[in-house]
């Protein structure tokens, strides 16, 4: 009976350490709640709305948040009823191998900061271009002031209000967003075959991007990594 009783103390112990690892505790249920009203997931949100920007980026961030699970109401009193949290259902079994969900939360705080300086980059950059200069001279006064502070100081104003967003989008309309996927770029480098010689590759990865700029300016193209 000892032996039993043995085996199922071994068994709440695992399962709840693997619970622990699987699912948010209180306090990282709250920061998620915080991370999906963030103020920088906010921002990129807006500047999705820009033609240019990599927006799956953000679309994956948003679903790999919401898709960590809270639970911090098992007891082992639940475990001697029944070897199923009765309150997710977790099952070791049934679910991926992945790291810890708390540190898995504390890298989507970091990727939102990685994000939102990515494409802060990727604004200035293509604001530094010739294509882009000509049209900041058409714009209204009160827009082209916003973009040309953006510019000079290297940041995004706050708060990041509309008129800058849509000063951005028209500014930004003279270029030509070209989306890049890994599963695209994987079957064209691999189109003729495997292993390669760098030239082949080289003349392969050239090639599809010809095909994707095929009729367009090439000066005014700009590829988007998704």
């Amino acid at each position: 009976m000892s032996l039993v009783r043995n085996q199922e103390k071994r068994f709440v112990g695992v399962y709840l350490d693997l619970h622990a690892k699987a699912r948010l505790g209180v306090n990282d249920d709250q920061r998620k709640s915080e991370l999906m009203r963030d103020e920088r997931l906010t921002r990129l949100q807006m500047l999705s709305a820009i033609h240019l920007m990599p927006v799956r980026h953000v679309t994956d961030f948003q679903g790999r948040l919401a898709g960590l699970e809270s639970c911090f109401m098992l007891t082992r009193e639940d475990l001697e009823a029944s070897p199923v949290c009765p309150h997710c259902e977790f099952r070791p079994a049934l679910e991926p191998v992945e790291p810890p969900a708390g540190r898995v939360l504390a890298q989507l705080d970091d990727d939102l900061d990685r994000l939102l300086a990515d494409w802060t980059r990727t604004l200035l950059a293509n604001l530094d271009d010739p294509v882009t200069r000509e049209n900041l001279s058409l714009l209204q006064p009160d827009r082209a002031k916003l973009v040309t502070a953006f510019v000079e100081e290297g940041e995004l104003p706050d708060p990041l209000g509309p008129e800058f967003v849509e000063a951005l989008q028209e500014v930004l309309s003279g270029l030509v967003k070209v989306v890049v996927t890994a599963e695209d770029l994987k079957a064209a480098l691999l189109a003729g075959g495997s292993p390669a010689s760098p030239a082949e590759m080289k003349a392969r990865f050239e090639g599809y991007l010809d095909g994707l700029a095929r009729g367009e300016e090439p000066s005014k193209v700009r590829v988007v990594l998704e």
